[in-house]
């Protein structure tokens, strides 16, 4: 009873989290066209930091002798995460919302699923089912990424997109192992929230102090960005995070490509989008095939708990 009550509450955080990080995204996109990103990471890092480092002051002592333990997987944590905000930031420059999260969050499932392949205990029958579930979860995505191309931003679109996949799927799906490993050692989730935005500063600042003047934004603006820091950092990451302690982070992969579903919703109903029957029926196949490969894995989860007890 108390395994499926915390089961249960990692499943509310994961949905809190792509409730959250469908307004997330578009609000990246808005501010990233009228703030350089390179401000904004730089900003929103050490916004970040001092929120969580407020909020974990009570448990100094203890929190330092964790750190002291873990700093391999911190180290290794801070370097992925200034990687993948840099390509989060730069691309929603670039790509539409719902488009940066099709490439991105269909990316990651499929890269943990092959990290996770050889240590794998399900039937090969089940692998495979699992296999084709998601190559066509990505299809249906790059079919919606598709639409938005057009002769004038086509070169610009895939540049990205190649580095969305090839990067960013890649460098999460590692974040998200080490997130889940770290969670496993009862390090706080506000915790390794904060201790994960170091290097992003650092190297953000190293960035714009090339060019100085960039520091110099208005006091509108900096709100603009502490409120960005909270929606797309800080409490996204934190309910993540949350969510990794009772979930696997391949499960939590699959449930997160929800997002793409609701950013598109969103620019459908704020005017982004105009109406269009073959994105709304490529979102729903996307929707059932989703459905069917989260149902799957989580019988498999309650079937390994049914068997051990």
């Amino acid at each position: 009873m108390l395994q499926k009550k915390y089961i249960s509450k990692g499943f509310i955080y994961i949905c809190a989290y792509i409730l959250i990080s469908a307004l997330s995204h578009v609000f990246v996109n808005h501010t990233t066209r009228s703030i350089a990103p390179i401000v904004t990471l730089f900003y929103s890092s050490i916004f970040t930091i001092v929120f969580f480092l407020i909020l974990n002051s009570r448990e100094l002592t203890k929190n330092i002798v964790l750190i002291k333990k873990n700093k391999k997987l911190i180290l290794w944590l801070n370097l992925l995460n200034a990687i993948i905000w840099f390509v989060i930031f730069f691309s929603l420059k670039v790509l539409s919302p719902a488009v940066f999260a099709c490439l991105f969050l269909g990316a990651i499932p499929m890269n943990l699923f092959i990290f996770e392949l050889r240590k794998s205990k399900a039937s090969n029958k089940s692998n495979f089912i699992t296999a084709i579930l998601l190559v066509t979860m990505f299809i249906l995505m790059l079919a919606l990424v598709y639409q938005d191309i057009s002769m004038e931003n086509s070169f610009q679109i895939v540049k990205y997109a190649a580095i969305v996949i090839s990067i960013g799927g890649v460098v999460a799906a590692f974040i998200m192992n080490i997130s889940k490993e770290l969670a496993i050692k009862n390090l706080s989730a506000s915790l390794v929230v904060s201790l994960r935005f170091y290097g992003l500063l650092l190297i953000s600042l190293v960035i714009v102090l090339v060019n100085p003047s960039q520091l110099l934004v208005k006091p509108t603006v900096l709100i603009e960005i502490f409120m960005l820091a909270l929606i797309s950092m800080a409490l996204p990451l934190f309910l993540l995070q949350k969510s990794l302690k009772t979930l696997s982070p391949f499960y939590a992969s699959i449930l997160i490509t929800a997002i793409p579903v609701l950013t598109y919703s969103l620019q459908l109903i704020t005017g982004y989008y105009s109406f269009s029957a073959s994105k709304l029926a490529i979102t729903l196949l996307f929707s059932l095939t989703l459905i069917i490969l989260a149902y799957l894995k989580k019988q498999k989860t309650v079937y390994k708990k049914l068997k051990k007890i």
